[in-house]
């Protein structure tokens, strides 16, 4: 017993002097340091937590200041001063408004009131006026002619911004009358300008442009312009030739006609002139007549103004409209093709025929010799004829009722296949 005992004793104690890598690997300082680790974990959390605040709160600041910046830009430029001057830290931001003038330029005659048509498709509350008061006024989108000169006009936006458009205030243009004036007087010799001459020439061409060029009624438009517009009347005289002629007749260029764009008024146009019997002479200047027609008080020898014969007048009206025929006469000739009475369908002229609904603004009417346009057609179907005649003392607009028009006239020409187009036609012009 005591022996086996021994041994059990000796087993205990030589324990401890066992070595080996693996005591060493639980001592206690490791397994402080595993106690520890928790502690340091915590200390990781609460900086990240930390972290994040401060994130946040850097968002947060950053956002406003995004929200205050885009505020500024909205609502225009943030400025700093820099020596008490302004300087802006952002551009203003522009606002666009879609409003403009239809036109580059506008044309209005002394006393005549023109509607302003403006291109506004945001419908933006703006206001026209003129910049001179001195030469037209201004009353919402009219604008009325007080003195022949030139400004501007001006569309003023909600954010004080300008648009301009000129503005030329014409000599010799005038309200257009609901009849034709028979009181006007007759222009005179080289009373316009080559300046005033060519804004007439302009204002007319505007004017053929707003009815749509060419068409029906750009050529209505030109009829109506030289007899209504114009401020002065034509005088009639016996053509000297023309530019596109037969034997034995002359060739001869703007005597008793004018084949020639815009209105012959002043002494520049002279250099277009190609043959001359007397001439040149713009209208109202004296030129020789060599016809006798007593009975109209024409003489062989006399003076008298220049100035258009009927179809002097009726091809100046269908070449300024767009369509160019040539220098031709009225004659209703068999063995020739190119005359007035030649243009369109001819049909005689019937009460059946103007009640027929066939019958336009813009049609010829003739007789033999005489060539006028139809430029008014009336709720009671009268007829506004334009044309030149010496016992009318020049050009005219002269009112039938269906019966005078049949009995004076004796064909009509239907234009249709001329013209193509109606354009912005009018039956009359009031």
């Amino acid at each position: 017993m005591k022996k086996n005992d021994a041994k059990t004793k000796d087993t205990t104690v030589e324990l401890p002097k066992v070595k080996n890598n693996k005591t060493k690997n639980i001592e206690l300082p490791k397994e402080k340091k595993d106690i520890e680790l928790p502690k340091k974990k915590s200390n990781t959390k609460k900086k990240k937590k930390n972290n994040k605040k401060n994130k946040t709160k850097t968002y947060i600041i950053l956002s406003i200041i995004t929200f205050l910046l885009l505020v500024l830009l909205s609502i225009g430029a943030y400025y700093y001063f820099v020596n008490n001057e302004e300087i802006p830290i952002f551009k203003e931001k522009e606002i666009v408004y879609n409003v403009s003038f239809q036109k580059e330029a506008y044309y209005v005659g002394i006393e005549e009131n023109i509607n302003i048509n403006i291109n506004n498709e945001d419908n933006v509350d703006y206001k026209l006026s003129v910049a001179s008061s001195e030469y037209a006024t201004s009353e919402l989108n009219t604008v009325k002619g007080l003195k022949p000169g030139e400004t501007e006009l001006v569309i003023t936006l909600p954010n004080n911004k300008e648009i301009k458009s000129k503005l030329y205030i014409v000599k010799g243009i005038v309200p257009r009358p609901t009849e034709f004036n028979k009181k006007k007087e007759y222009v005179s010799c080289n009373s316009f300008t080559s300046t005033e001459n060519k804004l007439i020439d302009d204002t007319l061409q505007d004017r053929l442009n707003d009815v749509v060029y060419p068409s029906r009624a750009s050529a209505v438009e030109a009829a109506r312009f030289l007899t209504l517009s114009f401020g002065y009347r034509i005088a009639y005289f016996y053509e000297n030739g023309r530019l596109k002629n037969y034997p034995p007749a002359k060739h001869i260029d703007g005597e008793g006609r004018y084949y020639h764009k815009g209105l012959y008024l002043s002494s520049e146009k002279y250099n277009e002139i190609s043959d001359s019997l007397v001439g040149p002479a713009a209208w109202g200047c004296k030129l020789k007549n060599f016809e006798d027609k007593e009975n109209f008080g024409y003489y062989v020898g006399q003076m008298r103004a220049n100035g258009l014969d009927c179809s002097g007048f009726i091809s100046w009206v269908l070449y300024n409209g767009g369509f160019d025929v040539g220098d031709v006469g009225a004659g209703d000739l068999l063995e020739r093709d190119d005359d007035l009475y030649d243009l369109g369908e001819k049909r005689p002229i019937s009460l059946s025929l103007l009640n027929s609904g066939e019958v336009k603004v813009g049609d010829l009417i003739a007789y033999f010799g005489h060539m006028a346009m139809i430029v008014g057609i009336d709720e009671n179907k009268n007829l506004y004829v334009a044309e030149s005649l010496p016992y009318l003392k020049g050009v005219v607009i002269k009112k039938y009722t269906q019966r005078e028009a049949v009995e004076n006239f004796a064909n009509i020409m239907l234009m249709d296949s001329v013209y193509g187009v109606d354009g912005n036609l009018t039956n009359m012009w009031y």
